[in-house]
């Protein structure tokens, strides 16, 4: 085993840096080793880039002066590792100072990918934590490396971020599509200067402030010309340079991969065919209703056996592997057993286009998940019912808001938004907008949006203004 760890270390080290797209997930200023640093963790589904953030951490703590021999970079996915033994961690670290032994006093960074597949992980890192001369940055692909694990392992000593699948901004970054920040220059902000309405800096303002002239007439282009593509087939990188059946294919093989490494063999799940079965129905139901009984009914009828049981612990585990997100009604959000059904969303967009049926026009559906996962990357780590869907009746009609950004805890609300594909038929305007009036009502808020493919307007209601923005502008970070 010494051997081998021996081996993969030098490995890596021979292999150097790959050339990588940056992230724009930040980690915070780099800690120059030492005992009792923070332990900065990145959680995140599998293939969404969690390996190459920890590169470029790699290639930012290099830019900033410390000696390349200092790193170590560790997969713990590696099958020549497995069975895991009980001292591979400590057989990992002593192997990386038996070839770099002057890292001992000079202070290392350990880069650990997946290392909650290792028994007793958190356990090892405390002790590294409060003995070595470190900064450490790990990976996993369980959302319980969010709180559970790391608040008893490190109790307060780590730090989490979620890594998801690109964002529309970084999307377009990837494709070469250079688009201005979208905030003024701090020497504009401070002077006040009537800069030329042409300039960058103009531009920006107007974005900033929401205004129609924000964008020239080519990046508006640009953007309507990338937005389907984007819808369509999502943040994943390795599947952007494929031709649709491939990228379908690869993205059905990531999310098969993922059950079965993070449901099936961790929780050792006794029909694999059904959690296969299951996890294509919740991906292919992103930004609809999903009803467990309902499910365990059409698989009952088709002679897949299975019970009410074994799909909530299914859909619990995919959760947890980054899979999907259920979204409850808001008044009902942090209620343990709450018996409304959730709204599913899958980790990306792409994901229900690969399980979707090849007969269905789902464009709503994929605008909706691209809304929702814009709101869970930008409201960072989020709590249970900060993030809802709402449902409520007034003089007899009954509404429904796609999401409430707010803290159900306390019932207050702080954001309101539909999303919609298109207000071109009277009726699904009237509805939507009648909602949002509901909900402002109700929450003493004075706007709502409605986001769309590419329409843009400003409705005003006796509540306030509803601002109806288009998809290519709104989900720019």
């Amino acid at each position: 085993m010494n051997e081998l760890i021996l081996s993969i270390i030098r490995e890596q080290q021979s292999a150097g840096i790959p050339d990588l797209f940056e992230r724009d997930l930040q980690l915070g200023d780099i800690q120059k080793p030492a005992r009792g640093n923070l332990v900065r963790v990145i959680v995140g589904v599998r293939r969404c880039g969690k390996t190459y953030r920890l590169y470029q951490e790699m290639k930012r703590v290099i830019e900033a002066g410390y000696p390349e021999r200092n790193l170590l970079y560790f997969n713990f996915e590696d099958e020549r590792l497995k069975p895991y033994s009980k001292n591979l961690l400590d057989a990992v670290l002593e192997g990386f100072y038996t070839l770099n032994p002057n890292a001992r006093e000079e202070g290392a960074f350990f880069f650990f990918d997946e290392i909650q597949e290792v028994p007793e992980w958190g356990t090892f890192l405390r002790r590294v934590v409060d003995t070595q001369k470190a900064t450490i940055y790990v990976s996993g692909s369980s959302s319980k490396m969010l709180s559970g694990e790391v608040a008893s392992a490190f109790r307060g000593r780590g730090l989490s971020r979620e890594l998801f699948p690109m964002s529309f901004s970084e999307f377009l970054r990837f494709q070469g599509v250079q688009i201005p920040s979208p905030s003024p220059s701090p020497l504009t902000a401070m002077s006040g200067s009537s800069e030329n309405e042409n300039s960058v800096e103009s531009r920006a303002n107007a974005r900033h402030k929401g205004r129609l002239d924000a964008f020239t007439v080519e990046e508006r282009a640009q953007l309507l010309h990338w937005l389907p593509r984007y819808l369509e087939r999502g943040g994943f990188i390795a599947v952007q340079s494929l031709e649709t059946p491939d990228a379908v294919e690869l993205l059905q093989s990531y999310a098969n991969r993922t059950v079965n490494s993070d449901v099936i063999e961790r929780y050792d799940v006794r029909s694999p065919s059904v959690a296969l079965r299951f996890v294509s129905r919740c991906l292919a139901s992103s930004g609809r209703e999903l009803s467990i009984n309902k499910i365990r009914n059409d698989f009952e009828s088709r002679g897949v056996r299975t019970s009410r049981v074994t799909l909530t612990s299914l859909f619990g585990y995919y959760q947890e592997a980054y899979l999907i997100f259920a979204v409850n009604e808001f008044s009902r959000a942090i209620a343990d057993n709450s018996r409304s059904t959730p709204k599913v969303y899958a980790i990306d967009q792409g994901m229900l286009s690969a399980f979707s049926k090849a007969s269905t026009r789902e464009e709503g559906q994929r605008l909706e998940t691209a809304v929702f996962l814009k709101l869970r990357r930008t409201r960072r780590l989020v709590r249970d019912g900060n993030i809802s869907r709402l449902l409520l009746r007034e003089n007899g009609h009954r509404h429904e808001v796609d999401f409430i950004v707010g803290d159900a805890l306390s019932g207050e609300a702080y954001q309101l938004i539909q999303a919609c594909w298109s207000l071109t038929d009277e009726k699904i305007q009237r509805r939507e907008v009648s909602a949002l009036q509901a909900a402002m009502r109700k929450y003493h808020l004075e706007q709502g949006t409605i986001v769309t493919y590419a329409q843009r307007s400003v409705i005003t209601v006796p509540e306030g203004t509803i601002r109806v923005e288009p998809a290519w502008s709104w989900l720019l970070d």
